[in-house]
């Protein structure tokens, strides 16, 4: 009994700390491979590589960066087994890119997470027309066929918003750097 309780918690925690990092941990891994199928599928894989190696990891410690050494080595195979295609990034860059995107992930996470307020700030009209216009489900001129638009003002409605978003985050970086 005491061993599936200790199993069940071990998955909470696992649980925990993965949803909390998962769109950063795709991130990083998007960061080292060019296309998102292949980022896609290296994220899957290093998912259960997380899971299966959850019980070495030091739950005192950031699990971002665990979760990342591990996709890092994950990314290098699959490059290695994929040398067959010629638009592969050799294994020296994807090094380099790791060590960067590691210097600049809290930088990234600051403007992330501005980015997500002043999302929420919007009103929910714009947010649907940065979701469609971001999502890549439909293109401009698909759109506004299907809500009765002209393509042109969906464009001047999707810049107005887009400047909206950075000015938000401007003032909110700004009110940031001045709380450091």
């Amino acid at each position: 009994m005491s061993e599936g309780r200790d199993h069940e918690t071990n998955y909470e925690t696992f649980l925990e700390c993965y949803l909390r990092d998962r769109d950063r941990f795709f991130g990083y891994i998007y960061a080292l491979l060019p296309h998102q199928a292949d980022a896609e599928d290296v994220f899957q894989r290093s998912s259960l590589l997380l899971w299966k190696k959850f019980s070495d990891y030091d739950c005192e410690r950031p699990f971002l960066p665990w979760a990342c050494s591990i996709a890092h080595y994950e990314v290098r195979n699959f490059l290695r087994s994929a040398q067959r295609d010629r638009l592969q990034f050799d294994e020296e860059l994807v090094t380099q890119l790791a060590r960067t995107r590691e210097e600049v992930s809290p930088e990234c996470d600051t403007r992330l997470d501005s980015l997500r307020g002043c999302l929420q700030r919007l009103k929910a009209d714009e947010r649907e027309l940065i979701a469609m216009a971001y999502s890549g489900a439909a293109t401009i001129k698909e759109f506004a066929e299907t809500s009765g638009s002209v393509p042109q003002t969906l464009y001047n409605r999707i810049s107005l918003v887009r400047r909206k978003l950075l000015n938000c985050m401007k003032r909110k970086l700004a009110q940031q750097e001045l709380a450091l």
